[in-house]
């Protein structure tokens, strides 16, 4: 692995403050196409005012497969990426077969975060990827997940869950999440030659794109609420999402665009990351998990707001993202915003 890349074009400073990287001029063609979703409609019929950018899908996903997940195939000028595993269902592996694509095409698999609906297929998948092959994630990654589960929408105290958390088990009020164990990831890598790259550092994938690195938080009230990290027996702390890597593309002469795992870092802190690092304020599209699903109404006013003052091309939230955010997006910004569902496919 080339280290000085990481040193050459980014650096990180005390107190958290980003220099900007290079990120050239941009590509020329862009192509993402939605592999896993937690939809599969071949009757969708596209956004008119973003024909010849976003195409939905047709009888090809007669029998595709839908789940709880998400992972996408970014094409970038010959160049293919794959952005997630999907879930626990295996998903992608008949989709992929579906959509006629060998998983040895991809040279880089990133992981999103440390959560069982983006990695639950890789050990299924990984090996099917050509030897040499990298899986950038981040350490943190491996963190044991915990999550409340918010009947009424309320929002548990992390004291008042270290005091009760063997009652809320035993009541089904928290749940530990399925964990990626390090020595499994190692192991597989192994037996298929791939090489495992951990690292909290923005990554460069291809000429004008790069992973995120860790997102700065400019507003905590964005973070997904009511999921932890248990960091002993009866001790736990709030999940601040250090894992979460999100990709940032340029492209030519139409600006950035982000895509997004689940967006726990909150989407307007991940979109400001992006414009902070890339000293591009350009933003082209947004596509990914937004996890809004939990989020007020207030919430969800505050990120509509923000997007109809950035005006994003293509705005397209899914899988976490929720139905009441993309019924208000399409109320307020009809021309921007688009469904994703598995097959959709961008040509940016």
């Amino acid at each position: 692995m080339n280290h000085s890349r990481f040193f050459t074009l980014y650096l990180r400073t005390l107190g958290d403050v980003y220099l900007s990287i290079n990120f050239k001029e941009g590509v020329d063609k862009l192509k993402i196409k939605i592999l896993t979703n937690n939809t599969v409609d071949m009757t969708l019929t596209g956004n008119p005012k973003l024909a010849g950018k976003v195409t939905q899908p047709t009888q090809e996903v007669a029998s595709a497969v839908a789940e709880h997940g998400l992972a996408m195939h970014i094409n970038i000028d010959g160049i293919d990426i794959l952005y997630d595993f999907g879930g626990l269902a295996f998903a992608i592996l008949k989709n992929l077969e579906i959509f006629k694509i060998d998983p040895k095409i991809f040279n880089k698999v990133v992981l999103s975060h440390g959560h069982f609906d983006h990695f639950g297929s890789m050990f299924k998948l990984a090996p099917l990827l050509k030897p040499g092959a990298e899986i950038i994630l981040s350490p943190d990654a491996y963190d044991q997940k915990l999550g409340y589960i918010a009947k009424s929408g309320g929002i548990i105290d992390i004291k008042l869950l270290q005091e009760n958390f063997k009652t809320y088990k035993k009541e089904g009020k928290v749940a530990l999440l399925p964990p990626l164990k390090k020595k499994a990831v190692d192991k597989t890598a192994e037996m298929a030659q791939l090489k495992i790259i951990e690292t909290k550092e923005p990554i460069e994938l291809a000429p004008s794109v790069w992973t995120s690195g860790e997102i700065k938080i400019s507003d905590k009230s964005e973070l997904t609420r009511n999921l932890f990290l248990k960091i002993g027996k009866n001790e736990f702390k709030e999940d601040t999402f250090r894992d979460e890597i999100a990709i940032y593309i340029k492209v030519k002469n139409k600006g950035m665009v982000v895509l997004t795992g689940c967006g726990h870092c909150g989407i307007i802190n991940t979109i400001k990351h992006c414009q902070e690092i890339s000293g591009e304020n350009k933003i082209y599209a947004v596509i990914g998990g937004f996890h809004l699903n939990w989020s007020t109404d207030e919430q969800l006013d505050k990120v509509i707001n923000y997007f109809k003052e950035l005006q994003p091309d293509i705005i397209c939230g899914m899988h976490c993202t929720g139905f009441k955010f993309n019924s208000k997006l399409s109320e307020k910004m009809p021309d921007n915003m688009t469904l994703g569902v598995v097959g959709t496919e961008f040509n940016l």
